[in-house]
């Protein structure tokens, strides 16, 4: 895990969110970037499901770029002033924060559809023998995705969220 080493029962929610996005979110932009470069590279035409990897990247690609800007612009900063107890609790538009939670968890086992698929696509990442380059550089940059989101995921439906819904919560009394 990237992250774990970095993180103790003492980590400020702040913090939290700020590993978050430093290692998994600019990971993920950056990765999504370079495959979509790779699918289009003449040796991955041959791959027998082209059209199939390329409608589901495209559909995690698009779900995962709406996803990150919601997270970054509307639930961590409402989080991140959990922090604070000398605040306030802060308002917001959607009263507690489980409501978009659900709706991150809701999008989270989206995305674990789509990277079963991307796995079943891909037989889990295992190009045949005499693939092109490419074609190797495409499965390892999935894999590393698919690694890295599961690790994502995680941190916030695991750790992140159950802890700030607490944080809530005590300041709601």
């Amino acid at each position: 895990m990237k992250i774990a080493h970095k993180i103790t029962p003492q980590t400020r929610l702040a913090e939290l969110i700020d590993l978050i996005e430093e290692t998994h979110h600019t990971f993920t932009r950056a990765e999504l970037a370079r495959i979509g470069a790779l699918l289009e590279d003449s040796e991955v035409a041959a791959l027998p499901r082209l059209p199939e990897l390329r409608t589901c990247v495209q559909a995690i690609n698009d779900d995962l770029l709406s996803h990150l800007q919601k997270e970054e612009q509307i639930l961590f900063p409402y989080i991140a002033l959990l922090d604070d107890d000398t605040r306030a609790l802060p308002s917001s538009c959607f009263g507690s924060i489980a409501q978009p939670m659900r709706v991150m968890e809701f999008e989270h086992k989206t995305l674990q559809e789509l990277l079963t698929t991307l796995r079943e696509l891909t037989h889990n990442y295992q190009p045949k023998a005499d693939s092109p380059s490419q074609i190797f550089l495409l499965y390892a940059a999935l894999a590393a995705l698919d690694e890295d989101l599961v690790e994502h995921m995680y941190w916030e439906d695991d750790v992140l969220f159950p802890r700030a819904l607490e944080e809530e919560r005590r300041r709601r009394g």
